[in-house]
């Protein structure tokens, strides 16, 4: 089956660009209705003009006031929150001992490593630490 082949005045517009021109004349129209409109109404009929032409939306009901449960009162005072002895600022916080950020690094991976294996029972991240950096 041949395909049909219309030909076209190459200088007329397109379907969209007609499309655009109709809209672009429909608004064209519409501004210049809009330009030729009366001037609005002094302020004081302004509102009461305004008024008849849109008419707003019905306000929701009003809630009924919410009622809560009645707190019982307390007899008694709750008791006061138990004091924490004094902290011993005689020693200072435990600190792991000094390397290199190489080892450092070694040690952290090492760490990771037997973790993954489940190999860690028992043993903390400080200790292990400790003897990872003496080495």
């Amino acid at each position: 089956m041949a395909k049909r082949v219309i030909a076209r005045d190459p200088g007329a517009p397109s379907r969209p660009r007609r499309a655009y021109a109709a809209i672009a004349a429909s608004l064209c129209a519409l501004a210049t209705a809009v330009a030729a409109a009366p001037q609005p109404a002094p302020s004081s009929e302004r509102a009461h003009v305004a008024a008849r032409r849109a008419p707003r939306a019905p306000t929701p009901p009003r809630r009924p006031p919410e009622q809560h449960a009645p707190q019982p009162t307390p007899e008694a005072p709750p008791a006061a929150p138990r004091e924490l002895p004094p902290l011993d600022t005689s020693t200072p916080p435990p600190s792991l001992p000094r390397a290199s950020r190489e080892r450092m690094r070694q040690c952290a991976s090492q760490w990771m490593k037997i973790r993954q294996e489940g190999r860690t029972v028992g043993t903390r991240w400080r200790e292990f630490a400790t003897r990872c950096l003496t080495r």
